[in-house]
């Protein structure tokens, strides 16, 4: 297992949802709508039948647009929606292995529904919980 190897996938897998910018880094500037795939905020280690199955827990910020942009609260929420050409939940659910390096991923949720500061500048965003077992 290794964490940029998996950051990456979900970032590509994230990538397949069209307008959206992606940055698996955190990055010094972005362009809304924007991806941000965080470090893990969690790595358990386990073995299961000899093998082993690690769980990485890894944050994902959605940033749509200035807070005063009337349609943006709509916007964030597509992101949010559980099925739909631009949800977040979709574009994982599309291929749990993200692409061979993961046994399942999954989102767990969406919170933290909000302004966030970015540089001076009030975007709404949230923030998803991406669990990981690779």
């Amino acid at each position: 297992m290794n964490l940029s190897t998996v950051r990456a996938a979900l970032a590509t897998r994230l990538e397949t949802i069209a307008g959206l910018r992606v940055y698996e880094t955190i990055p010094d500037q972005f362009s809304p709508p924007a991806a941000i795939v965080g470090m893990p905020t969690s790595v358990k280690y386990d073995f299961v039948f000899g093998g082993a199955v690690h769980t990485l827990s890894y944050p994902v910020r959605i940033l749509v647009a200035k807070a005063t942009d009337r349609s943006a609260q709509e916007r964030l929420e597509q992101y949010i929606d559980a099925d739909g050409a631009t949800s977040v939940n979709a574009a994982v659910e599309a291929d749990p292995q993200l692409g061979g390096v993961a046994q399942v991923a999954r989102v767990l949720s969406a919170q933290g529904l909000g302004v966030y500061d970015m540089g001076g500048v009030a975007y709404l965003g949230c923030d998803f919980s991406v669990e990981v077992q690779a």
